[in-house]
């Protein structure tokens, strides 16, 4: 047999019946290593390929990937074992690894003019001792000048605060704000986009229009991911003591960007801010609140964010409005305001205020002084140490009740204050609470004495009684 039989012999018995190497080189006479040589060394010998399982569902397979581009392999899996599918599910894995793979996508670069658009969006930073902060951030597309801050949440008064930071610090704002869905912006999308008219009125106030991003599309606002992406990097680098702390240092990151030149621009973007054709700020101010209604329980409390603010007791069982501010919260009466607060970040705290239930302590006289003690030590720990280093019970009763009076005159802001400063130099009396706050000594009332005591000898002629009344000469001689 010649050397081309022999190649021809190997290869047919290697491929059409599918022979090992040893039970050819058995068959032929020859070598084990010469059959490798003649399979490895002739260019038309091809590897001997397996059929799948998978190889019956190949159509179906490309059929669904081309009417569902994202269907996940279990998906397949599921679908194929109605068809009668016997395999396992990693061949499914393995099999259609080609056909979920991301396609590689060209987007056209987006080009803007100066103050045509600013890219908005939250997001969220986890620290140790602050918890849960959200970031807002506002940047330029045209100028890449960017600016921000850190709230404690992301509902919609903060939402709001958060432009008019932006807007007070570059003096303007540019004349359409891209967003993505944002429950603050949008409420729904289907069938019709749907706009929270809140955030509608606010845009009107300011003149400017809206751009929702498309779902899934990042590239859309491209800035503003890319510059989040940046302040993650500062962010877990920093440690920040509280959210001021963390406003101060990220403040001063952010105007050490803008003044650092931009790798797309080739220009610092405090530079090109001065070519931003800004809209002007209108003279009057937006407020950022919240509506939210509610009904006064019949203790005179009402919930918000599963705290308990006390209104006027003859406010109990009304129905009121929530005006929910960043840093205050503002409860209204058809007739007008009623009760304000400092907002608590808090859960299922009580925040109260003694005045609020003045008409009611004044019903029941008894009950008064010891309700008074009662709310004034748990206003404020500061209040609550003042009161307990009276040396009596009469003497804290007092005390309470004088600073139940002084919250009448005094905002609870200055008042604290005053009786922290007391607190830390050991004083804990009254006298030195009305001195510290400039408020008169109540006096007693006394005698004035002329510097010539000789002017208090007085003499004078007495009167004649017949000068007034002529009768009494005859009355005294009846």
């Amino acid at each position: 047999m010649d050397e081309e039989s022999i190649i021809q012999r190997v290869l047919h018995l290697r491929q059409v019946e599918h022979l090992s190497q040893r039970q050819i080189a058995k068959a032929l006479g020859i070598g084990r290593h010469r059959v490798s040589q003649i399979l490895k060394g002739t260019s038309s010998a091809k590897p001997i390929l397996k059929k799948s399982v998978l190889d019956d569902y190949i159509h179906l397979i490309v059929h669904w990937y081309k009417q569902y581009p994202n269907l996940k392999a279990l998906q397949v899996y599921e679908r194929l074992k109605s068809y009668g599918y016997k395999g396992s599910y990693p061949s499914v894995v393995l099999f259609s690894r080609e056909y979920r793979s991301k396609k590689e996508k060209a987007y056209h670069p987006l080009v803007f003019l100066p103050g045509e658009e600013a890219q908005v969006d939250w997001f969220f930073f986890n620290h140790e001792q602050l918890g849960q902060v959200a970031g807002f951030v506002y940047i330029l597309s045209f100028s890449r000048y960017a600016w921000g801050i850190f709230y404690p949440k992301t509902s919609f008064e903060f939402f709001l605060a958060g432009h008019l930071e932006c807007f007070k610090h570059l003096g303007g704002l540019v004349h359409c704000h891209r967003y993505d869905n944002l429950k603050s912006v949008v409420l729904k999308r289907t069938p019709v986009i749907e706009y929270n008219p809140q955030f509608l009125d606010f845009s009107r106030f300011y003149g400017f229009s809206i751009y929702v991003c498309n779902p899934y599309s990042g590239n859309e606002k491209g800035r503003v991911e890319r510059l989040i992406r940046d302040i993650r990097v500062f962010l877990y680098a920093e440690d920040f003591a509280d959210l001021n702390d963390l406003n101060r240092k990220f403040h001063l990151w952010l105007q050490k960007r803008n003044n650092t030149l931009h790798r797309s621009t080739g220009k610092a973007p405090k530079d090109l801010l001065s070519q931003e054709r800004l809209i002007r700020l209108p003279q009057e101010v937006y407020l950022p609140r919240r509506i939210i209604p509610a009904v006064a329980s019949k203790t005179a409390l009402v919930e918000f964010e599963t705290n308990k603010y006390s209104v006027p007791s003859s406010c109990a069982g009304k129905a009121v409005d929530i005006a929910a501010y960043p840093e205050d919260i503002h409860i209204w009466l058809s007739e007008g305001k009623v009760a304000a607060h400092k907002r608590c970040f808090g859960k299922k705290q009580l925040i109260q205020n003694p005045l609020h239930a003045e008409k009611l302590l004044n019903q029941t006289p008894q009950f008064k002084m010891r309700r008074i003690l009662q709310l004034i030590t748990g206003m404020d720990e500061a209040f609550s140490e003042f009161i307990a280093k009276q040396d009596t019970d009469d003497e804290r009763t007092r005390a309470a009740y004088e600073l139940f009076v002084l919250l009448k005159t005094h905002s609870r802001a200055m008042l604290t204050s005053a009786v922290r400063e007391l607190n830390a130099l050991s004083c804990f009396k009254i006298k030195a609470l009305r001195s510290l706050l400039q408020l008169p000594e109540p006096k007693e009332s006394t005698l004035l004495w002329p510097q010539n005591q000789n002017l208090l000898d007085l003499t004078y002629e007495e009167r004649n009684l017949n000068d007034y009344d002529p009768h009494a000469k005859d009355l005294g001689t009846a």
